[in-house]
Formats: structure tokens, sequence, C-alpha cells
């Protein structure tokens, strides 16, 4: 999709973020952490653009994209948690203690709200001119993602009345706290089936993540 320059636009907001980063950063040596980010992000930056979307941001462990419709942004859901099955069967069968500061396996949490952006420029000598993207999806997305636990993907309640969000299967609705002053944040989680898995699995005699 086209990200205006100068005014503000509505989309589908997606954020897509690596779970218990903080921990895995202790334990991690010289550069793997970065080349572990790298390895689980990039599947779900290509998900986000083959779906006509945008990446909009990286926030160190994880992605801000946007996406013009419902049908593009549960497509782009789909094809991450796809992708992050494949990966986990890659690291095990074929790269076994690539990842040994992430024993539980790597794993991936989701937020979708739609809202209106407002965008603005800003820049930086080492990254240039970038356009700044600011909206109340944003945030909302930001507050539903982390509750639950393992692989999850979960979608604020504009989303969730919208096509093709409302006919797939959703739980909920669901509750979080909001920040000091703020009121409860109302989600739904989008079931996935058993497109990506949670812990380890068996494969023959080898055990490999997803």
């Amino acid at each position: 999709m086209e990200i205006p320059a100068d005014r503000d636009f509505d989309a589908f907001v997606m954020i897509v973020d690596i779970n218990h980063f903080t921990t895995m950063v202790t334990e991690a040596q010289g550069n793997m952490i970065a080349d572990f980010v790298r390895d689980i992000l990039v599947g779900a930056i290509k998900s986000i653009e083959d779906q006509d979307g945008e990446v909009v941001a990286h926030m160190g462990d994880a992605i801000l994209g946007v996406l013009p419709n419902g049908e593009n942004a549960a497509y782009a859901c789909f094809s991450i948690a796809k992708d992050l099955d494949l990966v986990c069967e890659y690291i095990s069968g074929e790269q076994p203690g690539v990842w040994d500061f992430a024993p539980g396996g790597p794993s991936l949490k989701i937020a979708v709200e739609y809202g209106n952006i407002d965008v603005a420029a800003i820049s930086s000598k080492f990254m240039g001119a970038q356009r700044l993207l600011i909206g109340d999806a944003i945030n909302y997305a930001s507050r539903i993602l982390s509750p639950g636990k393992g692989n999850r993907c979960h979608i604020g309640p504009v989303a969730a009345t919208m096509n093709p969000f409302s006919g797939y299967a959703l739980e909920g609705p669901l509750k979080t706290k909001g920040k000091k002053g703020e009121p409860e944040y109302t989600y739904y989680q989008l079931d996935l089936g058993n497109i990506w898995a949670e812990g380890p699995r068996k494969k023959g005699k080898e055990t490999f993540w997803g």
C-alpha cells in the first residue's frame, strides 16, 4: 500500500513481537541475538509485504506494519504463523543448537487493530528522512499485544467487527489492564488452528519447536 507523506489515512495496524526477548538478550553471546531477531522477523516482514502491506518501523525485537484491508491483514497473520513453524522445523532438524539461548524455541505475539493513522516527517543522521506514524490503532495494538502465553494473535475490537475477522473463530471478548489511569482494553484471540503449535513437538526421534 502507498503511505501518504503528509495526511492521515485509515488502515489495519499489525505489531509482531518476539516473546521473552529480554531474557534471551541476557543469555545471548556476541551477535547471536541480532541474527536471531533477523531470522525470526524476516518472515513476518515478507508476509506483510506479500499482502500489499508496508513495514513502517523496526522496534528492537518487534515490527510495526500497516495493511490496506482485513483480508490482507488476516492472510498476513496466517502466513506469519506458517513461516514460524517452518523456521522451527529447520533449526531443530538442520541446525540444532543454533539458538541455545532460546531453549523453549522462538515464539511470536501479534496484535491487529484498525483505525486512523496520522503521518509526519522525522529525520536523523543515521536513518535519514523517515515517516512518523501515530494513531489510536497503533496504541491500542500495543496494549493488547502482551496478554497470554506462547504464540498468539490478538485482534482489537474494531478490527474484530470487520471482514474477514468477523467470520473467523475469535475467542473473547477478553480484557487486559491499561497503564495507570487508562481503562481496560478489550481484544479477541484469533484461532490459528494447528498452523503453529505450542512448545516442542516430536518428529520421529527428533524434537522440534512449533
